[in-house]
């Protein structure tokens, strides 16, 4: 039995040319992947701090500055950077109690926390997102109880 033989000619080369092509798509994708990744993670801290800080306001113990100042404390562990001026606390009950410990029972708080975006994204390429800021908020019922008054007398009959 007699092989034939077949010459193939060289393709030195090839595998980079695919490769050049494949990673004008895939590259890009990558990007945008990684990108929108850290939005979803950075939206979550925010969602947790704002949380945080309704629910240190829920208990009618600590003032405005002191739920601000929970939220910025608990993003600044987390790497992302705010000021109390980036939280907003709000009597959605009656805004004439804005403070929490002012708070009648089962008033209705809002904490807010916007961030801008460009502080906590990692590619700096602003076609990948259009999304200039985030923001997350959570709603909590002061819990604050009425005084009560105790009679310390023992009734005799």
């Amino acid at each position: 039995m007699a092989r034939i033989h077949t010459r193939h000619e060289p393709r030195r080369g090839a595998a980079a040319v695919e490769f050049a092509v494949t990673a004008l798509f895939l590259v890009p994708l990558l990007i945008g992947l990684w990108e929108v990744g850290r939005m979803m993670e950075v939206q979550q801290l925010l969602a947790n701090a704002a949380r945080e800080g309704g629910r240190q306001a829920s208990t009618g113990n600590v003032d405005t500055a002191s739920v601000q100042n929970t939220v910025v404390s608990y993003l600044t562990r987390n790497g992302i950077p705010c000021t109390t001026s980036m939280v907003t606390v709000t009597n959605l009950t009656s805004s004439s109690r804005p403070d929490p410990t002012g708070a009648n029972q089962a008033d209705q708080f809002q904490v807010t926390v916007t961030i801008p975006f460009n502080s906590v994204r990692w590619v700096l390429l602003n076609q990948i997102t259009n999304v200039t800021s985030l923001t997350a908020s959570a709603n909590w019922v002061s819990m604050k109880d009425l005084p009560i008054s105790v009679n310390t007398t023992i009734p005799l009959n």
